[in-house]
């Protein structure tokens, strides 16, 4: 398959995925806990792929995989068998690590709250004289370009003290840190 072949059945992929889930929990009632969330969401998928046939193909999900490649589709998702099988499995996360991310979260979220109410609070009186009798619109408008401005200000200011922090680091340190912020990004993806 070229590239807008895929492109084109990953999207008919979304679009039956869609129609199976909207069919399978048409009717149900919402869980009454995690334990019966998750016995649904294995439900589901056995059935999406094991049960159900694709409205476009009349196959299920297991059968087009079988018949492309020869083999029955193994739980890990292959990019270079690109396929409408779903992988499911349930992340290895302790609910511990998870708690500690959503309080880190939570965390920046509400500093960044603080930072943002202190630079209305400030910015208040000049962004009250310019929108004077503009529309609403303008006014939103006016008040969003202004925060960004501060914004960029601070990011700039930001930026001057990370500068003059690495002048002053020993070159082994920022080859660390460098390396840190690749191991990092390499996470995110």
């Amino acid at each position: 398959m070229n590239k807008e072949e895929i492109e084109k059945e990953g999207l008919r992929s979304m679009k039956e995925f869609e129609i199976a889930w909207q069919e399978f929990f048409k009717d149900k009632p919402k869980p009454k806990n995690d334990e019966e969330e998750r016995k649904e969401q294995e439900e589901f998928h056995h059935w999406y792929n094991y049960v159900r046939k694709q409205s476009d193909t009349g196959k299920t999900p297991v059968e087009m995989y079988k018949e492309v490649y020869g083999e029955d589709p193994k739980n890990i998702f292959d990019e270079k068998k690109p396929s409408r099988f779903m992988n499911f499995g349930w992340d290895d996360y302790d609910d511990e690590d998870i708690d500690e991310e959503e309080k880190e979260s939570d965390n920046v979220q509400e500093e960044a709250i603080i930072i943002a109410t202190k630079l209305f609070e400030n910015s208040w009186k000049q962004i009250k004289q310019e929108v004077d009798g503009a529309s609403k619109r303008e006014s939103c408008k006016y008040s969003f370009i202004l925060g960004f401005l501060d914004y960029m200000k601070m990011m700039d200011k930001r930026a001057e003290q990370i500068e003059k922090g690495l002048k002053n680091m020993p070159k082994e340190e920022i080859e660390k840190l460098i390396n840190n912020f690749k191991e990092y990004g390499e996470e995110e993806k």
